[in-house]
């Protein structure tokens, strides 16, 4: 289907959702690692509930994380759940860049095991090449830095140190990247963490803006004690109109040997249950590029590819496909999901 590119007053009223939720990234590329596909579901509840349509927005990204919006793709898709089938592509447009500022705070996961699965501190020069990209994108963007599983936390938090608080000045953030270290100490509260980022991010924001957390971690939450928040981080995030990409290194990405089912879905689901996007990374070598992937996502251009289902499964239910994009430049597939409005 041929792209078409979408005004933006356009954008503003398909793109209003009741639900949101997300998917992963898996690789099918031709060349080998050319090409990567990272997506996002879109769903407005009263369209989905009269055509049965739903938007996948997509974000396909060479090896460096260099977006590819605007390539000659021709975008399918297919149906797993409830029935798998077909899934008949309505239409193809370019969005363009939305003009409202965003909100990111980015919490970095620096608990002893990142000591192996990190050892050369990527998940901070990734998270560079990320507010680099977010804050040169509008100059009224800024971002955080927090990190969590050590033992120093900051004044107003339990379980998370505020390493420098939200910025429009990028060399404000790059000033405290030795800070990004792994530490003896407190296990992977990963849940606590993420819940005291989103209400205080609810205190430390007066911008409207849009508002994202951007979680990398390795691991599964630990002590056990943290896992009743996870309802209460998605209660909050929807609250406070926070998005979260969680970023899965090693035990908790879903791409090499080294995962864990269990580290794979609590990361995933904070992403697929917040309207964010989910990305497995096999080795933190992969971290800056797809940072860069997720930083085009609030600051630049995007692709959306909009679906209809024959008919539309009864609220609840959970709908997974799969979408996948091919052009000049190779192939790849990414898996989705979300909950029926």
């Amino acid at each position: 289907m041929r792209i078409a590119r979408v005004a933006a007053a356009r954008i503003s009223l398909l793109l209003t959702p009741v639900v949101l939720q997300s998917c992963h990234i898996r690789e099918c590329c031709a060349p080998r690692d050319s090409l990567s596909l990272f997506a996002g579901i879109r769903v407005d509840s009263a369209t989905f509930r009269s055509r049965g349509e739903f938007a996948i927005q997509l974000v396909p990204t060479d090896p460096t994380g260099r977006t590819l919006v605007e390539e000659p793709w021709t975008v399918t898709g297919a149906l797993e759940s409830p029935v798998a089938g077909a899934l008949p592509l309505s239409a193809l447009a370019v969005l363009p860049a939305d003009t409202m500022p965003v909100t990111i705070s980015i919490d970095i996961d620096d608990s002893h095991s990142m000591t192996s699965n990190d050892p050369n501190r990527v998940r901070a020069t990734g998270a560079q090449h990320f507010w680099q990209a977010v804050l040169g994108a509008r100059p009224r963007n800024q971002v955080a830095l927090l990190d969590f599983g050590g033992t120093l936390q900051s004044p107003g938090f339990v379980k998370t140190r505020l390493v420098q608080a939200h910025t429009t000045d990028p060399a404000e953030l790059d000033a405290q990247l030795a800070m990004i270290q792994a530490q003896p100490g407190s296990g992977t509260p990963l849940y606590r963490s993420a819940l005291e980022v989103i209400h205080w991010t609810d205190t430390a924001v007066a911008l409207q803006s849009q508002r994202y957390l951007v979680i990398i971690t390795d691991g599964y939450p630990y002590p056990p004690d943290s896992l009743p928040y996870q309802d209460s981080v998605v209660a909050a995030a929807a609250n406070s109109g926070v998005r979260i990409f969680a970023v899965g290194v090693g035990p908790a990405s879903d791409q090499g040997t080294q995962s864990v089912d269990s580290a794979v879905a609590v990361v995933r689901n904070l992403a697929t249950r917040t309207g964010g996007i989910y990305a497995g990374v096999t080795n933190a070598t992969q971290l800056g590029s797809a940072l860069r992937a997720l930083a085009s996502e609030p600051s630049g251009e995007r692709l959306l590819a909009t679906f209809a289902l024959a008919s539309a499964p009864v609220r609840g239910a959970v709908v997974t496909g799969t979408v996948t994009i091919e052009g000049p430049l190779g192939r790849a597939t990414a898996e989705w999901s979300f909950v029926a409005p």
